[in-house]
């Protein structure tokens, strides 16, 4: 192999993020003083370069907390539409 990440471009990559603390956190002015966006760009970055097709990132805030089933449901109904067009 010669190392050309051309092998690579037009494939598919998603980020799926869970954090156990609210959204809130994840504001400049929260207690991460970030997005989620912003802490992942490095990796935003590295998928770009290689040239995969980024798809939406999905994002699951508060776990520790507990979620109720109506959230839970609603974040499992957007991850599975996300994925479903790469089903085999």
């Amino acid at each position: 192999m010669d190392g050309s990440p051309s092998k690579l471009a037009g494939k598919n990559a998603v980020v799926a993020v869970t954090a156990g603390v609210p959204a809130e956190h994840y504001t400049p002015e929260g207690e991460n003083k970030a997005t989620l966006e912003t802490l992942l760009s490095n990796w935003h970055a590295i998928l770009r370069l290689c040239p995969f097709d980024v798809q939406p990132m999905v994002e699951l805030y508060g776990t520790v907390f507990g979620l109720s089933d109506e959230d839970l449901n609603t974040a499992a109904k957007q991850y599975n539409e996300l994925l479903a067009p790469f089903a085999a």
